[in-house]
Order: structure tokens, then C-alpha cells, then sequence
């Protein structure tokens, strides 16, 4: 009996079907030309993929299905194949019927006869999907290594054990290492001192749970700089395992200095509500009291024992309105009272004050051609003061205090954050035991003091008057090996005139002053004192009651010369409001503003509100002559 299932029990004709059978049924594309490339056989599979029926394929050649572009390779293919060469496989395109471009791969064997080609069978598999699988998968690895290579954000992919495998260009560029140099390097040779411990725990936990983990920590770049960062990691896992973890940070270092000095501004601010009605209240006691001493100074005999004592007392008022002044420093919306200054001078000026008879040696280094600035100099004194004296406490057996002054430009990208343009660069570095990092970030926070009888005042004003002047104060610290503060001050685009200096105003005899307050003992001081300098007074507790006087000498042709006024009348008719009216009912009235109150933008832009000048309480007789004097006689000039 014939076995039908093995081949070698089958006849011939048996065995033709046979395997024509197997062919036809096969996946694989199969196909057998002539050495000419005609076609002698193709199988079902080859039919069904290519589209062509069996009369179409005897009038083809292997080129004709052969796309355009592989036909020269496929040609040399070709004839290596007649020439007796093995192509174990080989990858080409064909065309469809309908001009479809299928990729198949295969092998080919040319059949001999007496040494002669007589056909060529090849059998290739349709691997077009797998080939547009391959290529998608090369262009998402491309557009994703672009994305790597490119990023701002500072991508690092980390073995389990902490090693750097790879880094973008931007973490490379931030950290200021190169590919070779992370290679010796584990992500904890980056991380700040103080974020080891939280660090480490937390990378135990991405490499063991597999979940994402928000990161907000410090690394320290390869010069030493502290970088903020913030961002995710995961880890990826194989048969249970880490293999690495991936890391997408951002650099926050700027983010989180400005978010400081919004915290200190806010800080700062909520001092000042206080502090502004404190030092009202008591620059108007100030005021009297000062103005009393003056008048008793220039009354008595310059040489008598009673002389001296009124100079010291003076002289001890005038540092309480110093410590008044740093109150109103922190009132909201004050506003330092400018005027454009050589700011060298009143920098060498309010450094030698504090440390006369001190063991600290001083070295000035200004620019020859240093800008001007327009600045309030009793606050910039108060500033390079308090610097100072916080030097002079830092090098207590003694030192160098290094003060200079530079001109700079600021561009739009600069760290420090301040609007682009020219700017005055002062500095002041000592030799002393320096600030921790750690204090650093709270240097300028009020009543933060590492002073054991610290009050945490001094920094924290001289930040609040820098950043009123749209300036900034900074430092740069290290332990043991000094301080150096830096303080930007907008540059002014008028500079000074060189001039000689101006003769002192001649003194003015007569005029008639209207004086407008509501504490009486000011109105007191300020009449004895306008009186001994020769002028006549009269004095009202309101505007509506200064209004009614003023209109009435008007009407009698005894105009008052000027009204000297408080801003702040509680429940009254106050300085500003009285101005207006006093303009309508005279256009060529002169005012002159006084306000123990810093925090109203009229005592620094008093002109923009119509009055001819200012006058801060409290004040001395020679401010008043001073003032009056410019207001009489630039009137009597004109």
C-alpha cells in the first residue's frame, strides 16, 4: 500500500503535486527566472502579495516589479548570482500591481547545468511592517534623543547603585563637567553636604517602589556654586530589578532668590504698618525737642559750659532721629527723598565716620570717572554705615575694609535681577570671620542677628533702602575668610556739573510764615524759631483754617511768603488737599512740606503736588533758614 505522507513512497507524479502543493501554500514569496529574468514559476503567496495574475506574469521581468530606485543594486545581485556567487540574503523593494512598494528579504540560488545558468529561484518574506516598525521605532528614538540632547531641563539617567550613565549637554553645561569626568562620578558626589541624608533616602525609594518621586533638593556644581533644582525621578525595573533610574530636573536656583526677596519685600512690609505711625508720633516729640536745643545753642555764649552740654544733647537727639529714620525705613510706600549726589563722597564720608579712632585700616578704589546717582544721602549713609560697623565687629583685633566703587551695565539676563542699564557697582569687603551659607539666606531678614546683643536691624534696613532706591544689596561670604557686600544703585542719566561751590544764601530779615499744624508743642518750636530768624508768624490747626487765613491777609495786601505744613492732620483738612486749594486761591503761594511721616510720596516728589519745598521733622533752626531762604529768595529773583 502506498504511504501518501512520505514524499519517497509517493510516484513522481505524486511528488510534483506534492510539493506544488506545499509551495503554494507557503507564506513565503517564491518566485523562479530564467537567467534573462524571466519568469518560469511564482506561488500563491507571490501572486496574492504582488497582485498580478498568471497572464500578466508572462509577459514580466524580475526588474519590472523592481522599484525604480533598488533596480542597480538588484541588478549587481543579479549577476553575482549567475556569476556562481551565494547570496545567503539580501534586502530589496518590489512594486504591487497598484504601485505599492513592499520590503522583502531573502536568499537566492542560481541552478547550474554543465556549468551553465539555467534558472534562479529566490524566496523572500514580506518584511514591510516589520521595516515601518523599525523605522518608527528610529525616528521616536531620534525625535526623543533630540528632545534629550536638546532640552533645557537637566536629564541624567542613573544606575541603581548611583553612577551617571548619561547626562544631557544642558546638565553637563550647568554643573560644568564633561562626559568624561561623570563617568568616575555617582549622583552623590553632586549633592550639597546638608541634602545628603534626605537625598539618600529618597533615591532608596525610587530604586525600590517604582514610583515617581517629586525631587527638590541642592546640588553643587564642579566650581562650587550651590544649584537649586526641582523635578521627578523613576526607576525602571527588569524581572523585578532596577536597571537605572531617570531624573528630569529644572535649575530653580533664580526662581528661589527671587522667591526670597518676595518673602523679605512681604516681611518688610508688614513691619512697616507699624513702624511708620510709631516714628510719626515720635518725630513730632523729635521736632520739639531739637527745636529747642537749636534755639537755646544759638542763644547762648559758644564758650560757657552750657553751650557744650546743649551741643551733646544735640548730638544725642540727632541719633535718635537716625534710629527713627531706620523705623521709617520699613513704612510702606516710603520713599527715600533724592537728590543727585557725587556718591564716592558720601560713601568715604559715612566710612570714616563710625570708625575714627578704630584699628581698622581703610583702601578706597573709585573709577576717576564714577557716575552720579540720585540718592537720598542720609539713607545711603545709613547703609554703608551700618556695613561698616558691622566690619569693624567682624575684625575686632583689627584689618583692612576694602571700599570701591566701579561703574557697570546690567544686562536683561543678569542674576541679580534688577532692570537692564547703568548702574554704580560699591563694595565693601573685611577681613572678618565671615557668614555661614546657612545665615547667608537670612542675613537681610528683620531681627535676624548671629550677634549675641544683635537687634537684627542694621542689613535689614539697608536692604529696605536699596530696593527704595530700585537698587539691591548683596553678599558673598565665606567663614573665616571675610564678607564682601555689593550694592547696585541706578546710575543717573544727568550727572552733576562741576561748580564751584555756591556762596551760602544771604540771610533773609522779615517775612510773614503761616505755620499749619496740629501738635502745638511743633507749632510752638517752629514760631520761636521762625521768629528769632526774623520772620513774623501766625499759625493754624487745619487746612480749612490756614485757607481762611491765607484768603484774608490776601484780601488786606499782607500775603503771607510761604506756609510751612504738616501732612497729617487727623481729622482734618492735611497738607496735600490744603496745597490744591491754596493754588486756587493763589497760583504764586509757596509751600513748604513737613511730615514726621516718611511713608507719602510727596515728601520725595514734593514738587509734582505744587509746594516749593521740604522739610523732614524733625528738624534743625538752620533746615528752616535754609529752606525759607531758597523759597524767598529764588521768589525774589524771579
Amino acid at each position: 500500500m502506498t504511504n501518501s505522507i512520505e514524499p519517497e513512497n509517493m510516484t513522481l507524479l505524486e511528488q510534483i503535486g506534492f510539493y506544488s502543493n506545499l509551495l503554494n501554500h507557503c507564506n513565503d514569496l517564491i518566485h523562479r527566472v530564467t537567467p534573462e529574468g524571466r519568469f518560469l514559476y511564482v506561488n500563491q503567496a507571490w501572486r496574492d502579495t504582488l497582485g498580478y495574475s498568471k497572464e500578466e506574469i508572462k509577459e514580466l521581468s524580475l526588474m519590472d516589479i523592481v522599484d525604480p530606485s533598488w533596480k542597480r543594486e538588484c541588478q549587481c545581485i543579479f549577476d553575482a548570482l549567475l556569476g556562481g556567487d551565494k547570496i545567503e540574503q539580501n534586502e530589496t523593494v518590489f512594486l504591487t500591481r497598484n504601485g505599492q512598494a513592499i520590503t522583502v528579504e531573502g536568499r537566492c540560488q542560481t541552478t547550474f547545468e554543465n556549468g551553465k545558468p539555467i534558472a534562479m529561484t529566490g524566496i523572500f518574506r514580506n518584511v514591510t511592517d516589520r521595516i515601518k516598525a523599525d523605522t518608527a521605532l528610529r525616528e521616536s528614538e531620534m525625535r526623543y534623543r533630540t528632545l534629550f540632547e536638546n532640552s533645557s531641563d537637566l536629564m541624567q539617567i542613573v544606575s541603581s547603585d548611583g553612577h551617571f550613565l548619561h547626562v544631557n549637554p544642558a546638565w553637563l553645561k550647568t554643573f560644568g563637567y564633561s562626559g568624561n569626568e561623570i563617568k568616575d562620578l555617582t549622583i552623590f558626589d553632586l549633592i550639597s553636604t546638608d541634602c545628603q541624608g534626605h537625598c539618600s533616602e529618597t533615591f532608596q525609594e525610587v530604586i525600590t517602589d517604582g514610583k515617581v518621586h517629586e525631587i527638590d533638593t541642592t546640588f553643587v556644581s564642579k566650581s562650587g556654586d550651590r544649584v537649586e533644582i526641582e523635578g521627578n525621578a523613576k526607576a525602571i525595573f527588569k524581572d523585578g530589578s532596577p536597571l537605572y533610574s531617570q531624573c528630569l530636573f529644572r535649575d530653580v536656583t533664580e526662581k528661589k532668590k527671587m522667591e526670597k526677596e518676595l518673602l523679605k519685600a512681604q516681611k518688610l512690609e508688614s513691619i512697616g504698618v507699624f513702624a511708620g505711625g510709631l516714628a510719626h508720633d515720635f518725630n513730632n516729640l523729635l521736632t520739639a525737642v531739637l527745636g529747642n536745643i537749636s534755639l537755646a545753642r544759638a542763644t547762648s555764649a559758644l564758650d560757657t559750659a552750657l553751650a557744650e552740654r546743649l551741643e551733646k544733647i544735640e548730638t544725642a537727639t540727632l541719633r535718635a532721629k537716625g534710629l527713627t529714620q531706620q523705623l521709617l525705613t520699613f513704612a510702606k510706600g516710603g520713599e527715600p527723598i533724592k537728590k543727585l549726589s557725587g556718591v564716592a563722597n558720601v560713601v568715604r564720608d559715612s566710612v570714616d565716620f563710625p570708625l575714627r579712632g578704630s584699628n581698622i585700616k581703610r583702601e578706597y578704589s573709585f573709577a576717576p570717572d564714577l557716575w552720579d546717582a540720585e540718592v537720598d544721602e542720609d539713607q545711603l549713609s545709613q547703609v554703608i554705615q551700618n556695613l561698616v560697623i558691622n566690619a569693624g565687629q567682624a575684625m575686632p583685633d583689627g584689618g583692612f575694609l576694602k571700599v570701591s566703587g566701579e561703574n557697570v551695565t546690567l544686562s536683561e539676563y543678569h542674576h541679580t535681577g534688577l532692570k537692564a542699564g547703568p548702574y554704580l557697582l560699591i563694595t565693601l569687603s573685611d577681613e572678618g570671620h565671615g557668614v555661614s551659607q546657612k545665615d547667608q539666606a537670612k542675613i537681610f531678614d528683620p531681627y535676624f542677628s548671629s550677634k549675641k546683643n544683635g537687634s537684627g536691624l542694621g542689613l535689614a534696613v539697608a536692604y529696605a533702602i536699596m530696593k527704595k532706591h530700585d537698587g539691591l544689596i548683596t553678599v558673598d561670604s565665606e567663614p573665616d575668610k571675610g564678607s564682601t557686600f555689593s550694592l547696585y544703585l541706578p546710575a543717573s542719566p544727568v550727572q552733576r556739573q562741576a561748580t564751584e561751590k555756591q556762596a551760602q544764601e544771604r540771610p533773609i530779615v522779615g517775612g510773614n510764615i503761616l505755620i499749619m499744624d496740629d501738635e502745638k508743642i511743633v507749632c510752638e518750636v517752629a514760631k520761636e524759631m521762625l521768629e528769632f530768624l526774623g520772620y513774623s508768624t501766625s499759625s493754624a490747626s487745619d487746612g480749612e483754617e490756614a485757607l481762611k487765613m491765607y484768603q484774608e491777609a490776601l484780601e488786606k495786601g499782607n500775603a503771607f511768603d510761604a506756609v510751612l505744613m504738616d501732612l497729617t492732620i487727623p481729622g482734618g483738612l492735611g497738607g496735600r488737599e490744603t496745597m490744591v486749594r491754596l493754588l486756587e486761591i493763589d497760583p504764586q503761594a509757596h509751600g513748604i512740606v513737613s511730615s514726621g511721616y516718611a511713608n507719602d510720596p510727596i515728601m520725595a516728589r514734593f514738587k509734582d503736588y505744587g509746594f516749593s519745598a521740604v522739610v523732614p521733622k524733625p528738624y534743625k533752626l538752620d533746615d528752616l533758614r535754609t529752606s525759607l531762604a531758597r523759597v524767598i529768595l529764588r521768589d525774589c529773583q524771579e
